[in-house]
C-alpha cells in the first residue's frame, strides 16, 4: 500500500503538466503568427522600397522663353536693336526620376503604370549603362549649349544675319584638372599655340601635349582673349583636361539663354522663335500662349524628341492655348491630347514660323497641318 499511495499525485502533476503544454501551445500560436505576420509586412515594407532600375518620365515645367524662369530673364540679346513682344513662346520639359544617382521603388513605378499623365521605361532605354549622376549632367549641358548655339543660328539665317563658325567649350567636366579654369561658352582660339578649323584639329592638337604638361590654351571669353594653362590627367594612354568640345558661332550680338539647370536639346525649336520673335518687329505670337517641343538642325529640321505627352500636360498646366508638335512624334500625340489644348505638327523651322504667324494672324490653327494628318505617314 504505500508504494501504491503517491500514485493519484503523481498522475495529477502529469495531467497539470499536459495542460499547462496545452495551455502554452494554444498561446503560442497566436504570438507565433503575429511575429510571422510582422516579419512578412517588414519584407513587403522592405521590397517596396527597394530602388528598381525603371525611370519615370512625368510633366515638368512650361517655361516662357521670353518672359522670366526662377527671377531670371531668360532669354537676353544686346549688341543689336531688339523689339517688345507679347504673348509666350513656351519651351516644355518633362523631369525624369529614376536616372543615374537617383531611385525609385516599386510602389512609384506601380503608382506611375495608373497615371496617364507618366510613362514608365527601363532605365538603360534613356541613360547607358554604367552612367554617373556627373556624365548625365555633362551630357545635358552639352546638348543644352549645342542647342541653343544652333538655335540662335536658324533664327540670324531668317533674318539675314551673318556669323562665324568657331569651336567652342560646350561642357566641362566636374572633378576634372578643366574644372574652374576654362567654362562653357569660351571660344578656342589656339591650344598650344595653334589655331585649328574644327574640332577634331583641336582634339589633336590636345592629344599632342607631352605627358605631364599643362595644355597651353587661348579661349574668347566676354568679347576678351584670355591665355590659359590647363593641367592634364593620363587616361588610357592619352593627356586629358576634362572638357567637351563642340562646333559652335560667333554671333555679331550677344544671346544669353538661361534656364538654371534644364539640359538637353529638345527646346531648340522654341529658342529659335523667340530669337527670331526679339529681332522682328511685332509679336510674332499675337499676344497667344504658344508652348512647343523639337530640336533643330542647321538646316532648320525640326527633329523629334522624348516625353512628348508629358511636354503637353505640362503646356496644357500652364495655360497654353497651342503646342507646335515634331511631326515625327504625332503617332504619340494622337489620343494623348489635353483638352483645349490644339496641337499644330511641324518639320521646319519655316513650319514652325508659319503656323505661329497664322495663330497670331487668326486665332486659330485651320489649315494647318494636325497630328491625324502625319501619324500614318
Amino acid at each position: 500500500m504505500t508504494d501504491d499511495q503517491p500514485r493519484p499525485a503523481r498522475l495529477q502533476r502529469v495531467r497539470s503538466a499536459i495542460s499547462r503544454s496545452v495551455d502554452d501551445a494554444q498561446l503560442a500560436r497566436p504570438r507565433l503568427a503575429l511575429v510571422s505576420m510582422a516579419l512578412l509586412c517588414l519584407m513587403i515594407l522592405g521590397g517596396s522600397l527597394m530602388p528598381v532600375p525603371y525611370v519615370i518620365e512625368r510633366p515638368g515645367p512650361a517655361i516662357d522663353v521670353l518672359g522670366e524662369y526662377e527671377d531670371e530673364q531668360v532669354l537676353e540679346i544686346t549688341g543689336t536693336q531688339t523689339h517688345p513682344t507679347d504673348g509666350s513662346l513656351m519651351m516644355t520639359t518633362v523631369s525624369v526620376d529614376g536616372g543615374p544617382g537617383y531611385r525609385v521603388t516599386p510602389v512609384e513605378v506601380v503608382a506611375s503604370w495608373f497615371d496617364r499623365t507618366r510613362s514608365v521605361m527601363p532605365r538603360e532605354l534613356l541613360f547607358p549603362e554604367g552612367q554617373t549622376r556627373e556624365e548625365t549632367t555633362l551630357t545635358n549641358t552639352v546638348s543644352m549649349s549645342t542647342s541653343q548655339q544652333g538655335a540662335v543660328a536658324v533664327a540670324l539665317d531668317e533674318v539675314g544675319v551673318d556669323y562665324e563658325p568657331v569651336v567652342m567649350i560646350a561642357g566641362v567636366e566636374e572633378g576634372t584638372p578643366a574644372d574652374g579654369v576654362l567654362e562653357p561658352g569660351d571660344v578656342v582660339v589656339s591650344i598650344g599655340g595653334e589655331s585649328a578649323e574644327d574640332v577634331a584639329g583641336y582634339q589633336e592638337l590636345a592629344a599632342a601635349t607631352p605627358e605631364g604638361e599643362p595644355v597651353a590654351v587661348t579661349v574668347r571669353r566676354d568679347g576678351e582673349e584670355t591665355d590659359l594653362e590647363v593641367p592634364t590627367e593620363m587616361v588610357e594612354g592619352e593627356p586629358r583636361m576634362g572638357v567637351v568640345l563642340a562646333k559652335g558661332y560667333d554671333f555679331p550680338m550677344d544671346v544669353e539663354i538661361g534656364v538654371g539647370e534644364i539640359g538637353g536639346p529638345s527646346a531648340g525649336m522654341m529658342f529659335s522663335l523667340s530669337v527670331y520673335d526679339e529681332l522682328t518687329p511685332g509679336a510674332l505670337t499675337g499676344g497667344h500662349e504658344i508652348a512647343g517641343t523639337g530640336t533643330i538642325s542647321a538646316d532648320g529640321a525640326v527633329g523629334p524628341i522624348g516625353g512628348i505627352r508629358q511636354k503637353m500636360v505640362g503646356a496644357h498646366d500652364s495655360d497654353a492655348e497651342y503646342f507646335l508638335a515634331p511631326a515625327e512624334n504625332c503617332d504619340q500625340v494622337v489620343g494623348y491630347e489635353p483638352d483645349g489644348l490644339e496641337v499644330v505638327a511641324v518639320s521646319t523651322f519655316d513650319e514652325a514660323l508659319e503656323a505661329t504667324e497664322t495663330i497670331a494672324e487668326t486665332g486659330t490653327t485651320d489649315g494647318l497641318p494636325t497630328c491625324e494628318d502625319h501619324k500614318d505617314r
